[in-house]
C-alpha cells in the first residue's frame, strides 16, 4: 500500500513542477495557489530533479558500455577460422574455445551466461 501510496504522490508531484515550470508564479505564490508548503516543494523539486539526473547519468553509462538489460540477453558466439570459437562478453573480454573440445565449448558459454546473469541449464 505504501509504494502505490509513494508513486501516486510522485506522480502527483511531478505534474505539479511542470505547471511550475510552465508558469510564471514565484514558488511562494505557487505553494500558496496549490495549498502546499515551500519545504515539500523544494524537498520534491530536489528529489524529481536527482532521480532525472540519476536516470540519464545511467542511460549514458549504458550507452557508453555497451551495457543494457538486453545487452546481457544474449552473449555473442563467433567462430574464428574452423579452430576456435570466440565468446565476446559485454565487458570486452574475449574467451577463446577451441571447436574440438565440446565440453569446454559448453562450460564457456554457461559461464559467459553466468558472467551476464542469465544462467540457464542447456
Amino acid at each position: 500500500m505504501r509504494g502505490r501510496r509513494s508513486a501516486r504522490a510522485e506522480a502527483l508531484w511531478r505534474e505539479r513542477l511542470a505547471r511550475f515550470e510552465s508558469g510564471d508564479l514565484t514558488v511562494a505564490e505557487f505553494c500558496r495557489r496549490e495549498g502546499v508548503s515551500q519545504p515539500s516543494f523544494y524537498g520534491w523539486r530536489k528529489r524529481v530533479r536527482q532521480e532525472g539526473r540519476a536516470a540519464r547519468s545511467q542511460e549514458q553509462q549504458d550507452r557508453s558500455t555497451g551495457d543494457s538489460k538486453e545487452a546481457c540477453s544474449f552473449v555473442p558466439v563467433r567462430v574464428s577460422g574452423l579452430s576456435a570459437a570466440v565468446i565476446e562478453l559485454p565487458n570486452g573480454v574475449t574467451v577463446r574455445v577451441p571447436l574440438v573440445d565440446v565440453e569446454a565449448l559448453r562450460t564457456a558459454i554457461l559461464a559467459a551466461g553466468e558472467a551476464c546473469g542469465e544462467a540457464r541449464p542447456c
